[in-house]
């Protein structure tokens, strides 16, 4: 009779699969040593899930003009309306939507293309370096907001004003990115795998995209969870400054702004909504990005 092992009988249960328990593990630990995360982890799964079901969720559409007007919350309205009569729960709910797909092509188009800048210029080093390093200077520069005020206005026209806001923000945020990733760079170039592989005769491209790269990605999850609350606070500042997103479209910047801002004494609820979604967003992608800082960085692990 041959004696069952716990590796088997994890087989057995699983269906011939290993149950990861080594992800398990670090998920628990992650719960019990970040309480805060965790909150921002939740909150950010809220926000996702009004995101994904708005329409399922909403009492009425977002866009449509109402006849009740600046009605307080109620059973037919939970946050109310606004002055054009317009939901104001259906708006938080597709405000989100839009601030996640915004954040979320600002991140992926910001993370990726900084990152693959500072390879080359922090790997190849000399005037390549040089060259990057001090454009991305005259890029920190500016100032962000109005950098990306500038760039908004002046090639709006016949574009999409979605697509014009996320290339704007996206100027914003990749040479302050890549300036991060470089310093990173700089940092494994110099480790021993890089010279390892250099004498096996591994080519400069390999060693950037095939060893150097993975080994950023630690330092990529963490940008990328600080770098999406940034994006979502600038869509929702230049939509506030009236250079955003159309008027009818749902924004949480948009509807704090024009002559929204009017009422905000006789209504409460038409800044209360959306500025309190807006805040909390914020705060809960901040709160996991320090988290998985502290996470992921080994030079910060055990000092909380």
């Amino acid at each position: 009779m041959t004696q069952s092992t716990p590796a088997a009988e994890a087989l057995a249960v699983h269906g011939g699969v290993a149950f990861p328990t080594q992800r398990l593990r670090w998920l628990r630990t992650f719960v019990r040593t970040q309480p805060l995360g965790t909150l921002g982890f939740l909150l950010i799964l809220l926000m996702v899930i009004g995101a994904v079901f708005a329409p399922l969720l909403r009492t009425s559409d977002p866009a449509a003009f109402g006849s009740e007007v600046l009605k307080a919350p109620s059973w037919a309205h939970w946050m109310g309306t606004n002055r054009e009569g317009r939901d104001v729960w259906s708006r938080v709910l597709y405000g989100g939507r839009v601030s996640l797909e915004i954040g979320i092509a600002v991140v992926f188009i910001s993370v990726i293309g900084g990152t693959i800048i500072a390879l080359v210029a922090g790997y190849l080093g000399g005037i390549t370096d040089f060259l990057i390093s001090r454009v991305i200077d005259v890029l920190i520069a500016f100032p962000s907001i109005l950098f990306a005020l500038t760039l908004r206005t002046s090639f709006e026209g016949d574009f999409d004003k979605q697509l014009l806001l996320v290339v704007s923000i996206c100027i914003i945020f990749t040479p302050v990115i890549t300036r991060i990733m470089r310093g990173a760079v700089l940092e494994q170039r110099a480790a021993m795998y890089v010279e390892a592989a250099r004498v096996l005769g591994a080519s400069e491209w390999r060693i950037m995209f095939r060893h150097l790269m993975p080994n950023l990605a630690g330092l990529m999850i963490v940008v990328t969870s600080t770098t999406l609350p940034a994006a979502i606070l600038t869509e929702s500042a230049l939509s506030f400054l009236g250079v955003g997103l159309d008027i009818s479209t749902p924004s949480w910047g948009g509807d704090l702004s024009g002559p929204a801002r009017t009422f905000f004494t006789s209504a409460w609820w038409i800044a209360v909504f959306p500025g309190l979604a807006l805040s909390v967003t914020v705060l809960a992608f901040n709160l996991l990005g320090d988290s998985l800082r502290d996470t992921l960085d080994p030079r910060l692990r055990g000092k909380r």
